[in-house]
């Protein structure tokens, strides 16, 4: 059955082992997805402040998991994964992230009604004088830290991952987008800021954001974004394009 992504050249941005699930859904929907990805995810080496935590991890009241990367690279490093493996309340940001550590045996006790950190750092219940733990990438902003402090949480942050921009693709990008895109996807504000340092022209693209965390910082860098997601996630921000380009069919057939 044809949908009105039917043919639709769709830019995925997310990092090699984020898309294929997303393009695979796309393509299901009649849609081109290409995969460019603009950031790149590598895990950390074991450090001596890794070591650190992963030797008290029971004094933890609280772990909370951002991402699912940031799931992903905190259990291979810690190794904690089966039934039960930490004794700590576990929250999550976003359905994904708390989908993967279930499978991989964690409780997830907290997931904020809206996907954001400050979302999350508003409503995490009972924090206050509790030790919190924190796994993250090197870039990640400072918002979520402050607002568990403001409410008296006392939080260690360990770098679990790096987030990498790659800029290095500008012609090969430009070149792309020139042969024609329907949609440029935006899913993190660092993927915003890799096509933002490149210069890249969007031309007739249409720009999606996940969410209005993403949206703002494509505002912030002179990147007017065309749809923004309702649901923060892969298939919220498809759901979104659809909206979108059904409006505009129904517009088209308004003026007629």
């Amino acid at each position: 059955m044809k949908t009105v992504l039917e043919g639709k050249r769709i830019l995925l941005t997310r990092p090699k082992n984020q898309y294929e699930e997303w393009a695979a859904k796309l393509s299901s929907l009649g849609a081109l997805p290409i995969s460019f990805p603009l950031i790149e995810i590598k895990p950390v080496s074991v450090s001596d402040q890794i070591q650190k935590t992963l030797t008290k991890l029971e004094q933890y009241d609280w772990i909370i998991f951002t991402s699912y990367n940031a799931a992903k690279y905190f259990i291979e490093l810690s190794g904690a994964s089966g039934k039960n493996p930490v004794k700590s309340k576990i929250a999550a940001i976003g359905s994904k992230t708390a989908g993967f550590l279930e499978q991989n045996g964690y409780n997830v006790d907290f997931i904020p009604g809206i996907y954001t950190a400050a979302e999350l750092a508003d409503s995490l219940p009972g924090i206050e004088g509790k030790l919190i733990l924190l796994p993250r990438t090197d870039i990640a902003d400072d918002e979520l830290l402050s607002g568990l402090t403001n409410r008296g949480g006392v939080v260690d942050e360990v770098i679990v991952y790096t987030t990498q921009k790659i800029t290095n693709r500008k012609d090969e990008l430009q070149e792309l987008i020139n042969k024609g895109l329907d949609v440029v996807t935006f899913a993190s504000p660092s993927v915003v800021e890799a096509f933002s340092e490149m210069g890249i022209e969007k031309n007739n693209a249409y720009i999606a954001c996940i969410g209005p965390v993403t949206a703002e910082k494509a505002m912030e860098k002179g990147i007017k974004p065309d749809i923004i997601a309702e649901t923060y996630t892969a298939d919220g921000l498809t759901n979104a394009i659809i909206k979108f380009f059904e409006k505009n069919i129904n517009l088209e057939i308004l003026n007629k």
